[in-house]
């Protein structure tokens, strides 16, 4: 059952991102264009700082850290350490694999000249799909959502807002968005799974 529902959810992601792509990702970024102000905010450099991937590095250093004293590691820290795993895992795929496969042209080329498109194998620097935040954001949350399910509430709407940021930015569509999380999420799933089969097989790990 659960192999089937991880099927079923990974067709319904692709089918709506196809939807996506065809008929709602160029209306959506010419509607949002009016909101010029969000636009200067969301591509101001003091907001597109990489924070998250600093916090990254920090809870995998701690992770390393509290591994290499032979100490028992706490659940936060397990929960950091594994959310930096899946953040920079999920980041080096879309940066290095998927980006340079796909070479989409981001909205605000899009709205400057009116061409939109996916440039396969071209190695873009700049390619849109899929979304690289959205990648760093659902990594992380996806792993909080596993380890801390009271909260999950607040990774709904974190990944929301940044859904909306990203679009106001005009840094990418909603499909290229939907495809980020989905690999974030892959990620964390991951990064999860693997940690589970590393500690049942070593004992060091801790309980």
């Amino acid at each position: 059952m659960t192999r089937l529902r991880l099927f079923l959810g990974c067709l319904g992601l692709v089918g709506a991102i196809v939807v996506s792509i065809l008929w709602i990702d160029r209306p959506l970024a010419r509607a949002l264009a009016v909101f010029r102000l969000g636009h200067e905010v969301f591509t101001n450099s003091t907001v597109t700082q990489p924070v998250m991937l600093g916090l990254a590095y920090v809870g995998l250093a701690l992770g390393l850290g509290f591994l290499a004293t032979g100490r028992r590691l706490p659940r936060w820290v397990e929960a950091a350490m594994l959310a930096g795993i899946a953040l920079l895992a999920g980041l080096w795929l879309t940066h290095e694999v998927l980006k340079p496969i796909f070479g989409r042209t981001l909205p605000s080329y899009y709205l400057r000249t009116g061409r939109h498109g996916f440039h396969w194998f071209q190695g873009s620097a700049r390619g849109a799909f899929p979304s690289g935040h959205s990648v760093q954001a659902s990594a992380m949350l996806a792993v909080l959502w596993v380890y801390y399910p009271r909260w999950r509430w607040l990774c709904v709407v974190a990944m929301a807002l940044l859904a909306v940021a990203l679009m106001l930015g005009q840094w990418h569509y909603l499909s290229d968005i939907m495809a980020g999380t989905g690999v974030g999420i892959a990620a964390a799933s991951a990064a999860i799974g693997l940690w589970h089969a590393a500690r049942r097989r070593w004992r060091f790990l801790g309980d």
